[in-house]
């Protein structure tokens, strides 16, 4: 179907405290344009995807799940593109995109990815033309520029009032101590949802890599931990483990330390900006702090070929033993602004696609309204939206697995500030609505709600 569109943007989210600020920054700059948004958790769009009035459809990633929600959106007369949100803290090696579907790309109309190096060997990987994969840096990236970071004060005040000052830990042991279940369960699950082969060597490799990778990361930390205790005993320490870790197993390990506060709440930018110094092994937050311009040390205790693909020990600071990462943490603390050099900061640049004269957030929505203008957009209705449920809407789903903890019930209030906040920075002077159209799912528009679909949003009693 090639109809023409509703001027509403679709983005579904899986990690609200990694992804909401940035789909709120795409709504403001949206709302700006005359967009509409509805965005929240992915599995309730995903099932009420035939159930709304078709726009744009923004999926974050390009898995063979997705590949089968791309085609249903496409068959129900969306145009659909990707907002890449899992490359711009990696740098592919090898055009080994084994995660990306290939069924899904197809589906697109297009791609937005961050890096030259990643743009460039994912069009040549899957042959597509150079109009179908645009370079834009990611919106998490936009947040983190000086002219936009004051979002956080609040957050980062509260951080300090209640911690003091603090050196930060985030450990990312996504695949080896996950609520997903074990490694074995983990890899039979990816193979039966098609998202591995294990038939591929390079998968096959890249797995076993991973699973060493983390075990080495995981002993560094256990015995740096204690030793940084010792170093600046005055210090608290907070570790902060990646959203979809065990917190019990971190406790277990590491609770008994002295002044550790294992801690997991909201996004990671303002508690990197409260911290004196970021320490993580191969973690995005890395290059999130070379973006906030706040020191990080990188802790790579391995050298396996899988450490080439993140970005982060290219744009801080490394250390490869726990003895260096000591010495090195406290010339760090001292000397904070020398933390990078000018080869770091170039590097982070080009690999995030970063503009200094416009976001990236307005450079997708420039793509999007291209895209639209293309297809041709339905005429509006003065003050009266153009989202609707239609019939079989489902305005509640069951989480299962940890999807409550990655994604929880929306707080309107915060949303609206945040929105409100972001208009202001940008000198937007629409200011968008934020209305609840699910359990975890809401409409950003300037226009209001049907009566009717205020009433079935009632009786649904969400």
């Amino acid at each position: 179907m090639t109809g023409k569109l509703a001027k509403i943007i679709y983005f579904p989210m899986e990690i609200a405290s990694r992804e909401l600020d940035s789909r709120l920054l795409l709504a403001a700059v949206a709302a700006d344009r005359g967009f509409e948004v509805v965005l929240g958790q992915k599995w309730l769009i995903e099932r009420n995807i035939e159930r709304m009035t078709p726009g744009l459809y923004c999926s974050k990633t390009l898995t063979v799940r997705d590949a089968k929600m791309l085609h249903r959106a496409k068959s129900s007369g969306y145009a659909v593109v990707a907002v890449d949100e899992e490359m711009p803290g990696l740098v592919v090696q090898n055009r080994n995109f084994w995660w990306i579907s290939s069924a899904a790309v197809t589906e697109t109309d297009d791609i937005f990815l961050s890096g030259a190096h990643n743009a460039e060997a994912f069009a040549a990987n899957f042959g597509l033309d150079d109009d179908h994969v645009t370079q834009a840096c990611n919106p998490r990236w936009d947040l983190m520029r000086p002219e936009l970071r004051s979002i956080y004060d609040q957050d980062v005040a509260d951080i300090k009032r209640r911690y003091g000052e603090f050196i930060l830990i985030n450990s990312n042991l996504g695949f080896t101590n996950t609520e997903k279940g074990d490694v074995e369960e983990i890899i039979r699950n990816l193979v039966k949802a098609g998202k591995i082969d294990l038939d591929d060597p390079r998968q096959v490799k890249h797995l076993e890599e991973g699973r060493l990778m983390e075990e080495a990361n995981r002993a560094a930390l256990l015995e740096f931990l204690p030793r940084l205790r010792q170093q600046f005993p005055d210090v608290k320490i907070i570790l902060r483990p990646h959203p979809s870790e065990r917190m019990d197993r971190w406790h277990e390990w590491v609770g008994h330390i002295p002044n550790l506060h294992i801690v997991r709440e909201g996004p990671a930018i303002p508690w990197i900006i409260a911290a004196r110094l970021l320490i993580h092994t191969n973690c995005t937050t890395g290059v999130e702090a070379i973006a906030l311009d706040r020191p990080a040390l990188c802790i790579v205790p391995s050298d396996l070929d899988i450490n080439d693909w993140y970005l982060s020990a290219r744009v801080n600071p490394v250390a490869k033993t726990v003895d260096q990462a000591i010495v090195r943490a406290a010339r760090i603390l001292e000397a904070p602004n020398e933390c990078y050099d000018a080869n770091m900061r170039a590097a982070f640049a080009t690999a995030m696609s970063y503009r200094p004269d416009k976001l990236g957030a307005e450079q997708i929505i420039d793509g999007l309204e291209a895209l639209g203008n293309k297809r041709g957009w339905r005429p509006t209705t003065e003050g009266q939206t153009q989202w609707k449920p239609l019939s079989g809407y489902k305005w509640t789903q069951r989480d299962k697995n940890v999807r409550g903890t990655l994604m929880p019930s929306l707080d309107l209030y915060q949303m609206r500030n945040r929105l409100e906040l972001l208009c202001h920075l940008l000198d937007i002077q629409v200011r968008p609505k934020v209305e609840l159209c699910g359990t975890k799912v809401a409409l950003v528009s300037a226009r209001r709600l049907h009566v009717a679909t205020r009433l079935r949003r009632a009786f649904s009693r969400i």
